[in-house]
């Protein structure tokens, strides 16, 4: 049954340029630059970034200290090892990346997982992925909030917990509502500062281990690599994926990049790469300098706050101080970051009015900027930091994205094979080919690595922690009435979103 249209003032694009839009006919060279009323659209927000902005937004949103979050979560869980995880868990990133920049290269949009899914293959599905992707985008921001809070608390005791999660979620969310110039201009020097923090931590680890100060191994040995059992190590990957979520972050930006189609995914992939290589090599040197572990684990404080430990243990409380200090600051700017890839996501299904576009599609406009979204992310943060624990909130995150990557994957899959309207690059130099079916190696990048990430993201998803689950499929089933409501029972779409 053809979807009735929602009316609600906008004004409807051709059914040719909608056509078009969904099928994903637009100008696909990667130098083109979008013209968004192709796809029922106006353009509000500001179209300023480069490719190395964009790099270091998602960097800034993976973190590049990001292990200190989780890292006695990680080795609790794997019982042993932290390289690990990490590198499993951006394997498995790397194949994901493929299907979000063949999507991105067909729908250059603000939205992500939202309008990648929603145009490529169902846009009912693509409101419940990103509908579940949410979840993260507002439990994240809570997580490094937290773990600011509990690392700031070592050094200021008489601060109350809620007054410093305070700071970083509703003092430093607030500052996206002058738009998205002040993280472009901060960003590469906040970025350049977060890893010479974190390697030069890495030298002095490896110094104090290699001096034989602390530890009992060589930096040349297979103990950071002990786990378990391979489903706890699977669950641990499932978690690690949590600092991963940087290079979905930078899609969120996709209207307000120059060059959308080329740009985004080289920031992804130099994201994923170097986001790897930086918590693998935390993972390893820091497991060398505490070889007794299993010592430390059932205190709630020491697993929150294991890198600072291990900081404070080879360079004494200075080195800690400087370690902590540089923590905060880049959590400082993650949760800047963090609150406006989830308002950018907001603003997406509030611009298509399948959630309230008075107040999700609103911008502001002298700063160009989603306010209202902005104002209820990092109120829910706030809320949700005094009422729940880190190891709660850790756990409860990572179900929206492996749900939502799972569901990009199959729907590049469908898009090319079942379809039949997505864009494959120009054999001519000119003008792409839409609507053919891929052949030869093309059946590798539109077919094998799509269901290849799926099958990765399936099985850690299913062994994912039994109360992340549950609570992840309540959120789920709660968007999947909240959808059923507002399309009349799957009969009522936006005009532009008509199937």
């Amino acid at each position: 049954m053809r979807a009735e249209p929602i009316v609600d003032g906008q004004t409807a694009v051709s059914s040719v340029a909608r056509d078009a839009a969904i099928h994903g006919e637009g100008p696909f060279s990667p130098d083109a630059a979008p013209d968004l009323s192709q796809y029922g659209y106006e353009a509000q927000l500001a179209c300023t970034l480069n490719v190395w902005q964009l790099t270091a937004f998602g960097l800034n949103y993976m973190v590049p200290i990001a292990p200190a979050i989780i890292f006695g979560l990680l080795l609790k869980m794997s019982g042993g090892t932290v390289a690990l995880p990490y590198l499993f868990a951006g394997v498995a990133m790397l194949f994901t990346a493929f299907s979000y920049s063949v999507m991105v290269r067909n729908f250059p949009l603000a939205g992500s997982v939202y309008s990648y899914v929603g145009r490529g293959c169902n846009a009912y599905l693509g409101f419940i992925a990103g509908w579940v992707l949410t979840l993260d985008y507002i439990l994240i921001p809570t997580v490094t909030a937290a773990s600011s809070a509990y690392f700031a608390q070592q050094y200021f005791p008489g601060i109350p917990y809620w007054m410093l999660l305070g700071v970083f979620s509703v003092g430093t969310g607030l500052l996206n509502l002058f738009g998205v110039q002040l993280m472009s201009r901060l960003g590469l020097w906040l970025l350049v500062f977060g890893e010479f923090v974190i390697w030069l931590a890495i030298i002095v680890w490896a110094h104090a281990v290699s001096a034989h100060h602390v530890g009992s191994a060589t930096l040349l040995s297979t103990a950071p690599f002990h786990f378990d059992s391979f489903p706890e190590l699977a669950s641990a990957t499932s978690l690690a994926i949590f600092s991963f979520l940087g290079f979905d972050a930078i899609t969120t930006l996709a209207e307000e990049a120059r060059n959308p189609k080329r740009d985004i995914p080289r920031a992804i992939y130099w994201c994923i790469g170097i986001g790897t290589l930086t918590m693998f090599v935390c993972g390893y040197v820091a497991m060398l300098v505490i070889p007794d572990w299993r010592q430390h684990i059932g205190d709630a404080t020491w697993v929150n706050t294991t890198l600072f430990q291990v900081s404070r243990i080879t360079g004494g409380d200075g080195f800690g101080m400087f370690f902590t200090a540089g923590y905060l600051t880049e959590l400082a700017v993650f949760n800047v970051v963090a609150t406006a890839a989830g308002a950018r996501l907001l603003f997406g299904m509030g611009r298509d009015t399948l959630l309230p576009k008075a107040i999700f599609a609103k911008v502001n406009r002298r700063w160009q900027t989603p306010h209202w979204s902005i104002l209820i992310i990092v109120s829910i943060e706030f809320a949700l930091g005094n009422a729940t624990n880190l190891d709660t909130l850790s756990n409860l995150v990572n179900y929206g994205a492996l749900f939502a990557f799972a569901v990009l994957n199959v729907s590049v899959v469908w898009l090319y094979y079942v379809r039949r309207r997505g864009a494959l690059p120009a054999t001519d130099a000119k003008a792409p080919c839409v609507g053919a079916r891929p052949r030869g190696i093309q059946h590798i990048r539109y077919l094998l690595l799509p269901l290849v990430a799926f099958a990765i993201i399936l099985y850690v998803w299913l062994v994912m922690d039994t109360l992340a689950l549950q609570i992840g499929t309540a959120w789920l089933a709660i968007g999947v009435v909240y959808l059923l409501i507002r399309t009349r029972g799957l009969r009522r779409l936006p005009p532009h979103l008509e199937l």
